[in-house]
């Protein structure tokens, strides 16, 4: 944060003074102008938003060529819950979430596995509401955004750790420069707590009027917005994530949202900082839609090729097993809905008894499908060792578009 309350006036907002009395470790805060910016795009930025609206493009139109594309493509939104907890912070994985859903290890269940969870099943329910009331700009509503911070966020154990699920921040906020104690300092302030109802009623303004910028470049400014105003207490981040998403499909970049942005910013966060305070202190406005552009196309083509390799199992499942057991046939969807599973569950979810179940998992661990996570008689839990091995593969090694569409 820069010293003083002098900023360049390309700066989209400015720094006034906090009263004296409020007792906070900052004398200033940052208030943003409404959007739009004064902002012509270069050429540069609109062949940038060209090439990012083509790899979206494809990345939709391949999941719309896939006949179960919900069940295939699941793992997907579970890499983006795991990606988007750890950019808070905590060290979430996929496995954890499964595991906790699987109900083989209670112990997984904690308060961050539980928003990871919640993050999962509001990024559906978005998008499916969306879907139902239209997809619009429009139909992006405070009902909407409130609805999604209180379905994500978990209610604290105490008043000190709880995000006010579904209501925006009662008092200041600050984003601290370092997360070491011994290291703090504050990096930046967003507005006071009551300026936040009207710059968020300015905000959603925006996104439901028609604008000039083509759509993409609205995601980035919008992102930018959202993470300034700061309005909630907790779970800022996760929800500007989420408002991306649901800006594609309400633009019809998506049909659904296969795509996600969390893990860029991760690989990224300390230029997405950087980028962010640039905008509010020195105008940089076209370098932060380029960063944030350039990231929705890196990410929809990792998205593609992951998916393709998620296809690739599931057929090779299907025609593997397409003359096995009624039992087992009904299990090879279920690997990838959820790739660690018990007995009991998978007796649930493929609608048969437990002799079935079991015999099916056991034909699956026979041949290497399945495996054991622990050895033990009751209780036992099994994990789909193909499907979490494309989940968990490094970005670098998946399959690049062109080898996907070859």
């Amino acid at each position: 944060m820069k010293r003083g309350y002098d900023l360049p006036s390309d700066a989209p907002g400015a720094y006034l003074p906090v009263r004296a009395d409020r007792n906070v470790p900052f004398g200033k805060f940052y208030k943003p102008d409404n959007l739009p910016p004064e902002l012509p795009l270069s050429d540069e930025t609109i062949q940038l938003v060209e090439g990012t609206m083509h790899a979206l493009g494809r990345l939709d139109g391949f999941r719309g060529r896939v006949e179960d594309a919900e069940t295939v493509f699941k793992p997907l939104l579970y890499k983006e819950a795991e990606q988007s907890s750890q950019i808070e912070g905590t060290q979430v994985t996929t496995t954890d979430i499964y595991r906790a859903t699987a109900g083989g290890d209670t112990s997984a269940r904690s308060r961050d596995v539980r928003e990871a969870m919640n993050y999962v099943e509001t990024l559906q329910a978005a998008s499916q509401q969306l879907l139902e009331r239209g997809r619009s700009r429009e139909n992006i509503t405070l009902e909407l955004l409130l609805g999604l911070h209180s379905t994500v966020m978990e209610t604290g154990e105490t008043d000190g750790e709880d995000p006010l699920p579904g209501e925006f921040r009662p008092n200041y906020a600050w984003i601290e420069e370092s997360s070491e104690p011994w290291q703090q300092s504050v990096r930046f302030v967003p507005p006071k707590a009551e300026m936040v109802d009207s710059l968020m009623e300015s905000l959603l303004s925006y996104v439901q009027s028609p604008s000039h910028f083509p759509d993409i470049v609205d995601v980035a400014l919008v992102h930018y917005q959202i993470e300034t105003i700061h309005p909630f207490k907790d779970g800022n981040g996760r929800i500007g994530r989420l408002l991306a998403i649901l800006m594609l499909v309400a633009c019809d970049a998506l049909t659904k949202p296969l795509f996600h942005m969390s893990a860029y910013i991760k690989t990224n966060r300390e230029e997405y900082t950087d980028r962010l305070l640039a905008v509010s202190e020195e105008g940089e406005w076209e370098e932060w839609i380029q960063f944030f552009v350039s990231g929705m196309r890196d990410q929809a083509e990792e998205v593609l090729g992951r998916a393709q390799l998620l296809l690739d199992q599931y057929e090779t499942y299907r025609k593997t097993y397409q003359t096995a057991p009624e039992s087992v046939q009904r299990l090879i969807p279920v690997l990838f809905e959820q790739p660690y599973l018990t007995v009991p569950m998978t007796a649930e979810r493929i609608d048969m008894s437990y002799p079935a179940a079991n015999n099916a998992v056991d034909r699956l661990v026979e041949d290497g499908v399945l495996l054991q996570v622990e050895q033990r008689e009751r209780n036992r839990e099994f994990v789909a060792t193909d499907v979490m091995a494309i989940v968990e593969r490094d970005a670098d090694r998946l399959p690049s578009p062109a080898e996907v569409l070859q």
